[in-house]
């Protein structure tokens, strides 16, 4: 682009402007010379043509300065000269400069060198006893309204590009969020599990080691299911064809199957009894009519929500209730008050991005979010999701 850009220019001029000023020297100085252009003398009139036509040169870079000094030689011309210039290639000019004003320039300065040329206009009009006062207005004023509606249409040009730009951005930090969110849910409630059930491991290898078959495994099962999510999300990220995954009868179809769900949390349930949480649940909802990104909000939402209890108060006794209503479903997870604080569990309910990944995770679902300490010294998280407030 660097080296295209200067190729077109002859030392920092455009070089359709260098051709164009060119062009209109040659003709002009050309008419004079060989008598076509009845304007005199031509020790005044050639110089003057010279610098009319050169003045195109700068009608980009700094208009402004063009129209003086065109406007300036054709008074000189008027002033000294048998008539002041008025070939066609000079209105050309003249109409040139006028639309470069209103193009370059914000509106005052631009009406500031429109006025400067429309006097300068006028007043060779006025040496040569003419009476084309209202004509010059309207070619003028038209030219420089021209350049006012470039400008302008250039400048809604670039803010709607600007704005693609910014929506462009802003779409992306929203996926960049969610990704962030599905792959905190996915990893922190695994490495949460496997944690507990390694400290459990732990124990047992040093007092009874045929125990620790059961953390063992519970560890195993895990990590399968962290590596199925992972894949799963991973798919969805790599994978331009968003078609129902339903219909897919390719062999390696377990590692797209449809997202976490109502149906999923019963596994979710005893996979956390096996890693020590004393949980009771109540799940009364009805999956049939429900929006598949309303489940996986739920389902979501009770992951990270009995992570954050094994993670921050340990295996203390924990009741879990989904309820399915008319509008909307309600989550409810209430634990204990913590027991005293053992290795690798942290008591600190403010740590962490669980309960924030739960608040966002439920908002961008349209619903709501409470928690907070009960008065028997737990903790208590309330999620309400509509049902058909989904928003992606």
């Amino acid at each position: 682009m660097v080296s295209t850009a200067r190729s077109r220019a002859v030392l920092g001029v455009p070089l359709r402007d260098v051709v164009l000023a060119g062009v209109v020297v040659a003709l002009s100085v050309g008419g004079l010379t060989s008598g076509d252009v009845d304007e005199t003398p031509l020790a005044l009139t050639v110089p003057v043509a010279v610098v009319i036509g050169l003045s195109l040169l700068g009608r980009n870079r700094v208009p402004l300065v063009a129209a003086v000094v065109a406007t300036a030689a054709n008074v000189v011309q008027g002033v000294w000269g048998n008539q002041s210039p008025g070939t066609l290639m000079a209105l050309v000019v003249v109409l040139l400069l006028a639309y470069s004003l209103g193009a370059e320039y914000d509106e005052s300065v631009a009406s500031l060198g429109l006025g400067f040329m429309l006097a300068g206009m006028f007043l060779t009009e006025w040496l040569d006893g003419g009476s084309d006062y209202p004509f010059i207005a309207v070619e003028l004023g038209g030219a420089w309204l021209l350049g006012r509606a470039s400008r302008s249409w250039r400048a809604r040009a670039t803010y709607a590009e600007q704005h693609q730009r910014d929506l462009a951005h802003v779409a992306v930090a929203d996926e960049r969020a969610r990704i962030a969110r599905e792959l905190h849910d996915v990893v922190a409630h695994s490495l949460s599990v496997i944690a507990v059930q390694a400290d459990a491991a732990e124990a047992a290898l040093a007092r009874d080691p045929s125990r620790a078959g059961e953390p063992l495994r519970a560890i195993r099962g895990s990590a399968r299911e962290a590596l199925v999510d992972m894949r799963q999300l991973l798919h969805v990220l790599r994978s331009d064809d968003l078609a129902d995954w339903d219909d897919d009868p390719s062999p390696d179809r377990s590692s797209r199957a449809p997202a976490r769900g109502l149906a999923d949390l019963p596994s979710l349930v005893n996979g956390l009894r096996e890693a020590g949480l004393p949980l009771e649940a109540d799940m009364r909802v009805d999956a049939a009519s429900m929006p598949a990104g309303i489940e996986l909000a739920v389902y979501r939402i009770v992951q990270e929500a009995l992570t954050n209890v094994l993670k921050h108060a340990g295996a203390v006794p924990t009741r879990l209730t989904v309820e399915g209503r008319p509008d909307d479903v309600r989550v409810v997870v209430r634990n204990d008050r913590s027991r005293q604080a053992r290795p690798g569990v942290d008591t600190d309910r403010r740590s962490g991005h669980g309960l924030i990944g739960v608040r966002e995770r439920a908002l961008a679902a349209g619903g709501t979010l409470h928690s907070g300490h009960t008065e028997d010294g737990g903790f208590e998280l309330v999620a309400t999701i509509p049902i058909d407030g989904e928003r992606g």
